[in-house]
């Protein structure tokens, strides 16, 4: 524990001189994976992810897109007469850009956050025993937490994760600093609560 706090301190500090660079240098991770059985789509921020998803699955980097769900409700549907889940709009928007129904996994709701993303998604994955690999798109700077929490949830599997950045956006230019601390204060946090660290 004393070893995190020091970490934590050295990043906050040297983030402060630098700007973002060294939270960058830090929390943004990429894993080498040409092909997956699944992209996994992480809820958050999910409408910067999308595009990147729906280029990838056509780029046939996977042949199925897993959604995952944070239980929100979003917007009055005309077509279907009701409010839908942000996970659900998801769908819509992926089927309209031409991602096949049958290729679309939304997965079930227990808890909001990533752990409970990562759970929900491995329930899935042993109780349909065809998928043996996961490519996890999400925003850059969460790719550190996710992949240490898809390890950590997948130990003892045959899956293998790997994590997909999505370059920041341009729109963050003035609170990038502030959206990587946030992210850092988060990973302590599951260092803490959930005892995550790298695995192999």
């Amino acid at each position: 524990m004393p070893v995190v706090i020091f970490v934590t301190f050295f990043l906050l500090v040297g983030a402060y001189i630098t700007g973002p660079a060294v939270l960058e240098w830090f929390l943004v991770v990429k894993s080498p994976m040409t092909k997956a059985d699944a992209l996994v789509v992480m809820a958050g921020s999910r409408y910067q992810r999308l595009p990147a998803v729906v280029e990838l699955y056509q780029q046939g980097r996977a042949p199925k897109i897993f959604l995952t769900n944070d239980g929100v409700s979003g917007a009055w549907s005309k077509r279907y007469q009701k409010n839908l889940y942000l996970v659900e709009w998801a769908r819509e928007y992926l089927q309209g850009k031409g991602v096949p129904d049958e290729a679309i996994v939304l997965l079930n709701f227990s808890k909001s956050g990533s752990y409970y993303d990562a759970l929900n998604t491995r329930d899935y994955v042993l109780t349909n025993g065809t998928v043996r690999s996961l490519l996890v798109v999400t925003s850059d700077y969460h790719t550190r937490r996710t992949l240490w929490t898809f390890n950590h949830v997948f130990a003892g599997t045959n899956v293998k994760v790997a994590v997909f950045p999505i370059p920041k956006d341009p729109a963050y230019k003035g609170r990038r600093l502030r959206v990587m601390t946030t992210e850092l204060v988060k990973l302590v946090y599951y260092l803490v609560r959930y005892g995550l660290f790298p695995v192999g």
